[in-house]
């Protein structure tokens, strides 16, 4: 039986550890557990005679947290942040199709299209047929039976009022996405 919990995930990526922190201070949301990532990754892309070695990190790190997801949670956030002076924004990328519509349900109901402030994309994972988002994180993370798996990425402009705004977006997520897995039920 899959846990109840929700596990999120800050500092795969060192660049973006700060603002995970950011994003987990004054976050409060019922059984949601958090790892924190104290050396992740560089976020640069790598040269191209780095590419074999990094993307082998990248893979091993995130296969390190299937033991921390185990069978306690039924959700893994997994927190990246990018630039976009447009925003802030986010993508929320899963696998999950009856997520992904309930999901799209408490978007639509929060009023999230009519927020251009605060634009908020779903996009599939890994569903032959329909445009989707290819991702380097392997398998069984993203497409795992025991849990589900959403990538939250948010695009922030460049300014301490554009991260503290982001910050804020990001929260409403996480407590957007947590409530979506309190609806259990497999169906959209």
């Amino acid at each position: 039986m899959p846990g109840t919990r929700t596990l999120l995930v800050i500092g795969i990526h060192r660049e973006e550890l700060a603002f995970g922190r950011d994003v987990v201070q004054g976050l409060e949301v019922e059984d949601l557990d958090v790892l924190e990532i104290p050396e992740g990754l560089s976020g640069r892309r790598p040269l191209p005679d780095e590419t074999f070695r990094y993307g082998a990190l990248h893979r091993a790190l995130y296969l390190q947290l299937l033991p921390y997801v185990g069978g306690t949670h039924r959700l893994l956030i997994d927190l990246h942040s990018g630039l976009d002076q447009q925003g802030p924004s986010a993508d929320l990328l899963c696998a999950d199709t009856a997520l992904r519509a309930r999901l799209r349900r408490a978007l639509d109901a929060e009023g999230c299209k009519e927020r251009p402030d605060a634009s908020v994309r779903i996009v599939p994972l890994g569903q032959a047929g329909v445009v989707q988002a290819r991702t380097v994180i392997p398998e069984a993370i993203w497409n795992n039976p025991a849990f589900a798996y959403l990538g939250m990425e948010l695009y922030l402009p460049v300014t301490v009022e554009g991260r503290a705004s982001g910050a804020i977006l990001a929260r409403r997520l996480v407590r957007l996405v947590a409530g979506c897995m309190q609806e259990r039920g497999d169906e959209p």
